[in-house]
């Protein structure tokens, strides 16, 4: 009987095992449940009412507040830069090629002719339509471009002035101008290295200039990642961007949309010659003009003096005045609600960041002005948004072609655009709303 009695008990262990497990298993299973689905729920959508699918809401248009074209301003002529002599340079040798060995002659580049300098020379003229292109080599003397097509210079240093007069592109890149020894080179203020001037695109990046630097009615500059010892002036571009730069003073004015972002500006320029809103010399550290779209009137005759859409961050002024206030970012986006339920937008994002500065809005229908979330739309009605928006830190890529911006309802629906610099208006394509759960989560 003992055997037979221990197999029962062995095969009784065994149905309670099995009995036990399968309500382990069960309990596990009911508890996977309660934490999964309201934690799936969260994620896809914290609304799942009828109200999130009646809610509609669509951008119907977007700008820049205060957008305008840059103001207009003469471009030096050749034969009026300091180093007019250059214009063109005595005795020079015809480049309809390239250059490969040293020369101590002075180059020209002819009309519509093609340049590539990797040698040593000494003073270099390119003449209209010409392409000149210098790699790695030192220029004994000055550099002229004269209504040239293009004017490119990569790891290049130059020992004179510098004038690039309505080039349609000039682009330089980890080159050096060292001029603050001949502080005679006076344009628009004294120990001038580099004069630019006319409609066409001009980018400096990564450079040394051992003076001051002047780019004006420029279509686009990009100026990023320079040390600048004395000013650093971009006036009456219809679009600028300068980022990541050391100079000795900043000067921004007359341009159409124009951003600031992650510079270190010094103070300590007494060449300044100073306006009719900012102090000369080294009392002023940054002058944005007097504000953006306004008229000063005073030592410019009444023309407008203040960028036209300016906005700054994240830079860094050591000592000197500066006229932040007169550099405010305000965008403009008009949003409609073409659903069935009143939309009640909780939260904006600008290039990817919660927006941290001032916001404003009101009904087409009128009524009063608001100036916190959340921005509630009517059935059919639409509001007008104003935002102030700030640059992002220096890890942004460059250049900025746009600003992108999201608006979050409480439904968790949303709608994005893209504001696009140089386009008027800058919302080139108007979007719809969308629920979060179909691209999130994340979406910003």
């Amino acid at each position: 009987m003992r055997p037979q009695l221990l197999r029962s008990r062995k095969g009784l262990s065994t149905i309670v095992a099995e009995v036990l497990m399968l309500l382990i298993v069960i309990i596990l299973s009911s508890m996977v449940f309660i934490w999964a689905v309201p934690t799936f729920q969260f994620n896809t959508g914290q609304d799942n009412s009828g109200a999130a699918y009646a809610e509609k809401f669509s951008t119907l248009w977007g700008n820049f507040a205060t957008f305008a074209p840059s103001t207009a301003e003469a471009v030096d002529k050749c034969t009026g830069i300091p180093a007019s002599g250059l214009c063109p340079p005595s005795s020079p040798v015809t480049c309809t090629g390239s250059i490969t060995v040293a020369t101590t002659s002075n180059i020209i580049v002819p009309v519509n002719g093609v340049c590539v300098i990797t040698a040593n020379v000494g003073s270099v003229f390119a003449s209209t339509g010409s392409n000149l292109t210098v790699v790695g080599a030192t220029i004994n003397g000055g550099l002229v471009g004269n209504y040239s097509a293009s004017v490119t210079l990569k790891n290049v240093s130059v020992s004179g002035f510098t004038a690039l007069l309505n080039d349609k592109a000039d682009n330089i890149i980890g080159s050096s101008f060292d001029t603050s020894g001949n502080t005679s080179w006076c344009s628009d203020g004294c120990d001038m290295a580099i004069y630019d001037g006319g409609r066409g695109t001009f980018s400096l990046v990564n450079s040394t200039i051992n003076g001051q630097i002047e780019s004006e009615v420029s279509h686009q500059a990009v100026v990023t990642g320079n040390t600048v010892t004395g000013r650093l002036e971009i006036e009456s571009a219809d679009f600028g961007q300068i980022m990541n730069n050391k100079a000795g003073m900043l000067d921004l004015d007359q341009n159409g949309i124009v951003v600031i972002s992650g510079n270190t500006i010094y103070g300590n320029d007494s060449y300044y010659p100073g306006s009719n809103v900012c102090a000369s010399g080294t009392a002023t550290a940054v002058c944005y003009g007097c504000g953006n779209g306004y008229a000063c009137g005073g030592v410019y005759g009444g023309l407008v003096y203040g960028n036209r859409w300016c906005a700054q961050g994240n830079n860094v002024v050591i000592s000197g005045s500066h006229n932040d206030p007169a550099c405010i970012g305000n965008l403009e986006i008009d949003i409609t609600n073409t659903g069935s339920t009143t939309v009640n937008l909780i939260a904006a994002y600008m290039s990817g960041i919660p927006l941290a500065g001032p916001v404003t809005w009101k009904l087409f229908s009128g009524g009063a002005s608001h100036s916190s979330l959340p921005i509630t739309i009517p059935v059919g009605q639409s509001a007008n948004v104003t935002m102030q928006w700030t640059p992002p830190p220096s890890s942004f890529a460059l250049p900025w072609m746009d600003i992108y911006f999201i608006f979050v309802s409480s439904h968790n629906n949303f709608v994005d655009g893209h504001l696009y610099f140089g386009y008027n208006p800058a919302l080139t394509i108007p979007s719809q709303s969308r629920p979060e759960n179909r691209i999130c989560p994340p979406c910003y």
